[in-house]
């Protein structure tokens, strides 16, 4: 099959024909009358997902919501995205169809879970390893939440729970093994993660900063701080855990130090005035997730971590480092 046939095939069936111009030019059209906003995320495989995956609509659904992790963050409404894949020369031309084919099968079933449609795109095939890259596309009618905006006094937010997909990503490394019952809940909270995107949506009405938790919780809200010009303090008892995490730093399985810097949570850490605490609340059981207050926004230019005990927790290394 030529470009054409795998678009057509593949990719035309998932694609919003208004806007992407039915895959047939080399740019697809933005609706204007909301402010748009642009999120772009790329994965590559053998650091973001394993060589030779043997299920790749984990890698579509991974890309996806990679990228609407960001989207959340700003506390914008996705519509739309273009795809970029680089594809191994590699692959022989029938493992290659049945890759697509499989892959196109999980973009599909998170376009319809998170609303959202296939713009464009491009296709190339390379010496090299597997990339995937979306830019994704989203509106607002007001402004967006910047990372930049933090307050004095902020409280300090978490979505989710902090530290699973990292601990997936040592399983599948084979650096840590554990019963087959917690090596797949794991492996699946790396592989298959779940951004908070209606609660994502709400942050304009309560939220004066926030990021996603890709690089990890510390690194992360250490780039609110830095764009913000304050500081953070935050408790490591208010961090939240899924309780097989819990048991697994009782038995000292898993070092704390690393579930906050490991990253691909997925997750938000935001930032918002004491007095809105009942309206976070509200939109937290309203969209069913867990969002717990972990610390607070302080003058000090500096990120201070406190023990069970208040004394202050030194870290060499706060995350992921991309160069």
């Amino acid at each position: 099959m030529n470009e054409y046939e795998v678009i057509k095939k593949f990719f035309y069936p998932l694609s919003s024909k208004k806007l992407s111009l039915n895959l047939d030019d080399d740019a697809g059209l933005l609706p204007s009358k909301n402010q748009i906003v642009v999120a772009t995320d790329s994965i590559v495989e053998g650091d973001h997902f394993q060589k030779n995956e043997e299920n790749p609509s984990l890698i579509a659904k991974k890309l996806i919501r990679a990228n609407l992790s960001d989207m959340s963050s700003m506390g914008a409404i996705p519509f739309g995205y273009t795809l970029n894949l680089s594809i191994p020369k590699k692959l022989k031309k029938k493992k290659k169809v049945n890759w697509i084919k499989s892959f196109t099968k999980g973009l599909k079933q998170d376009q319809i879970k998170y609303k959202i449609k296939l713009l464009g795109g491009d296709t190339v095939v390379t010496n090299g390893s597997l990339i995937l890259s979306i830019t994704l596309f989203g509106y607002k009618k007001k402004g967006v939440v910047r990372r930049s905006k933090a307050k004095i006094n902020d409280d300090i937010y978490v979505t989710g729970n902090i530290g699973d997909s990292g601990i997936g990503y040592k399983i599948l490394l084979k650096k840590l093994s554990l019963n087959s019952t917690l090596n797949s809940f794991y492996i699946k909270q790396h592989k298959l993660p779940n951004p908070p995107v209606e609660f994502g949506k709400k942050l304009i009405f309560f939220a004066n900063s926030a990021t996603d938790i890709s690089d990890g919780l510390l690194a992360d809200l250490n780039n609110i701080i830095l764009s913000s010009k304050c500081g953070a303090k935050i408790y490591i008892k208010n961090i939240p855990f899924s309780k097989q995490t819990k048991k697994l730093i009782i038995l000292k399985k898993i070092n704390i130090s690393y579930l906050l810097t490991c990253g691909e949570d997925y997750q938000l850490i935001f930032t918002a005035k004491k007095k809105d605490r009942k309206k976070i609340n509200y939109f937290a059981k309203r969209n069913l997730i867990k969002v717990v207050k972990i610390g607070n926004i302080i003058k000090k230019k500096k990120l201070i971590v406190l023990d069970k005990d208040n004394k202050e927790i030194i870290f060499n290394n706060l995350g992921f480092q991309h160069f």
